[in-house]
């Protein structure tokens, strides 16, 4: 029984150390219907994003409807704070978006970015 503890530690662990992109891609490739939402400013996201990412700043979340109309789409948010995923999905569920999920700090993120030019 002990070992069974270890093993469950073990792929605690191995979540922890998934970086937002990582999480991301084995989420997406189980589900297509999902996205990732970067509520950062437009400069910031400029410096260095997630490819396949989807900028609506936090300021801007009502734009979203234009970009994201299907408010069944599992919608995955990260951000520059802790709260700030949390606050956004809080609104997006207040909009309709009842599955948008708080993903975390970009700051967290071990992956590779991207940049706009």
């Amino acid at each position: 029984m002990a070992d069974n503890g270890h093993k469950r530690k073990d792929k605690v662990k191995e979540k922890q150390k998934m970086g937002i992109f990582d999480r991301f891609k084995v989420l997406t490739v189980k589900d297509k219907n999902a996205v990732l939402i970067d509520i950062r400013a437009k400069d910031v996201y400029k410096r260095g994003y997630i490819s396949g990412s989807i900028n609506i700043p936090m300021t801007q979340l009502e734009l979203i409807e234009k970009r994201v109309p299907d408010k069944e789409k599992k919608i995955y948010i990260v951000g520059s704070y802790d709260n700030e995923p949390k606050k956004a999905a809080k609104k997006l569920k207040k909009m309709g978006y009842e599955n948008a999920i708080p993903g975390g700090r970009m700051e967290e993120h071990e992956g590779p970015l991207k940049k706009l030019k």
